[in-house]
């Protein structure tokens, strides 16, 4: 038998591992280092303040009037916590109901934010302000470009795991020369782009090769060379392009929000009238209702893939 030990902030993704399957009794609980990613991410994918103030709302509402229990109760504690990373997320983007302020403000010839200039990061000649406007230049560049960063540092998580647990169990050999020396590969590969040695790089691939000479058996020695070269490249870029979804969400429930809002004021486009505002209301509120399911039940697949397949497949037991 297995039992999970948990705090406030990790016990509602109890539900995210039964799904999955409990891990054995002598592993590792997932629970602490899943949390983190998985909030992280579907406040990314979602990255709407209106979106995250009605998960958080419905969430408290729910919990206190009805009081859930098992997994009831820990899918309602994962909303409030998603809730409220979507909200800040929102407003790095300055999402709210999509662009629903400016457009009301555009009605009167305002310029209309509610969120204010937060800044401006600096990466060389990029310049990057906040909140970042999605439907705006190269946002959505920087957006991925983050996403793959992210992904790499869950997957050189569950890759530090899954060396872990094989050095416990005395495969040194598969966890040193076979795991970690891709990312050698991949650190020497940045040193090589960024004007560096190549050293680094050709350590990463001895250790490749020196991992199937000693954990091959006769003639697959040097198939497994082959083998594990055309696996590992296509697994990791695979993978790391998997966490594209991160932008591809976010700019989707963006997008989406944008359009019902653009349709729902043309009634009032030459001026605000009452007709204009009665049909704005009623394509706000189907329109955003649809954005918001879907948004609420796709961020959450999505999130459940980069879990299951490229986290815990790196180390899971």
């Amino acid at each position: 038998p297995v039992k999970l030990k948990n705090n406030k902030l990790t016990w509602p993704l109890n539900m995210v591992t039964e799904m999955y399957s409990l891990p054995a009794y002598d592993g590792v609980d997932p629970n602490p280092l899943m949390a983190p990613f998985f909030i992280l991410f579907y406040g990314i994918m979602m990255a709407d303040m209106g979106y995250g103030l009605l998960m958080i709302l419905a969430s408290i509402i729910i919990t206190k009037k009805s009081r859930p229990k098992g997994t009831s109760g820990q899918m309602f504690g994962l909303m409030f916590s998603c809730g409220i990373s979507t909200f800040l997320m929102g407003a790095l983007t300055g999402g709210f109901f999509g662009d629903v302020v400016s457009v009301i403000g555009g009605w009167f010839g305002r310029d209309w934010s509610i969120v204010p200039h937060l800044g401006t990061i600096h990466i060389g000649s990029i310049a990057i302000d906040l909140p970042l406007n999605l439907l705006e230049g190269n946002n959505p560049l920087y957006v991925l470009i983050a996403a793959i960063c992210l992904g790499a540092i869950h997957l050189a998580l569950g890759t530090g795991i899954g060396i872990y647990l094989k050095l416990k169990d005395g495969e040194w050999a598969d966890a040193l020369l076979n795991d970690l020396c891709w990312w050698v590969m991949i650190a020497g590969i940045l040193v090589m782009v960024t004007g560096g040695t190549k050293i680094v790089l050709f350590v990463g691939i001895g250790m490749l090769v020196l991992g199937q000479l000693i954990t091959g058996k006769g003639f697959g020695k040097i198939t497994g060379i082959f083998g594990a070269v055309y696996n590992g490249a296509t697994g990791y870029l695979g993978d790391l392009l998997s966490y594209s979804r991160l932008m591809a969400l976010m700019l989707a429930g963006s997008v989406i929000a944008s359009v019902f809002n653009q349709l729902g004021s043309l009634g009032n486009a030459n001026g605000m009238t009452v007709g204009g505002t009665i049909l704005f209301v009623l394509v706000f509120c189907i329109g955003h209702a649809l954005n918001f399911a879907l948004n609420l039940i796709g961020c959450f697949v999505h999130t459940l893939r980069l879990q299951f397949l490229e986290f815990f497949g790196k180390w899971y037991r």
